[in-house]
C-alpha cells in the first residue's frame, strides 16, 4: 500500500496494532499475517488478530459518514 501511494516504508515503521496517518485523510493500521508460522510461534495470536480488527471497527465507528 505503501509503495503504491508513494511513501517510503521507513517513513512507517512496522508494529502489529500500529496506527500510521497517511494523505488524504487515510488511516492504515498494521496487522502481522494470520500464517501458520505466525500462529504457531506465537507472534499473532488469536486474541491479537480479534483486536486489531476491534481497533479498526472503533476506527469506522468515529468517522464521518459520507
Amino acid at each position: 500500500m505503501l509503495r503504491t501511494l508513494g511513501l517510503k516504508m521507513s517513513a512507517h515503521k512496522f508494529a502489529h496494532r500500529a496506527e500510521h496517518r497517511l494523505s488524504g485523510g487515510l488511516i492504515m493500521i498494521d496487522s502481522y499475517h494470520c500464517s501458520r508460522l505466525n500462529t504457531n510461534t506465537g507472534r499473532l495470536t488469536e486474541a491479537m488478530f480479534h483486536q486489531v480488527f476491534s481497533d479498526i471497527r472503533a476506527r469506522l465507528d468515529e468517522a464521518p459518514l459520507c
